[in-house]
């Protein structure tokens, strides 16, 4: 299969997912939505129209509040596994060497221009810039 074929084939394939996923959560907050009804009818007929407002407000209150807490712990999961920021600039400077080893390998007088434009850029940043007053 060629890689226009196999992207053209991914994007389809998450366009459907993504599509699924979206009736599939609006089906599921309608429920919710009848369920919360149901709910409220049926302690209405017990307790009266007011108490059971309460009641399912702090049930509400308490569902937000798991949802959170689950979220958050997720989350939290989640960014104990992500790789330091140090690995990730190590992995660049890795990447910058192996490059200019190849440039100084193919054409050397390209990495001697290099050498004077960054030298010149960092003399640039680094230089003390007169202040307007």
């Amino acid at each position: 299969m060629s890689l226009a074929r196999r992207a053209s084939f991914i994007g389809k394939s998450t366009a459907l997912w993504v599509a699924m996923a979206v009736c599939v959560l609006c089906a599921a907050l309608g429920a919710l939505g009848f369920f919360t009804a149901a709910f409220f009818i049926w302690v209405s007929g017990h307790l009266g129209p007011a108490a059971a407002a309460c009641i399912c407000g702090v049930a509400l209150l308490v569902v937000a509040g798991l949802v959170a807490l689950g979220v958050s712990l997720t989350l939290r999961r989640m960014n104990s596994r992500q790789p330091s920021l140090a690995e990730d600039a190590l992995g660049v400077l890795m990447l910058g060497l192996r490059f200019a080893t190849l440039v100084v390998r193919r054409d050397p007088r390209k990495a001697i221009m290099a050498a004077v434009i960054a030298g010149a850029l960092a003399e640039y940043f680094t230089s003390s810039r007169p202040t307007k007053d």
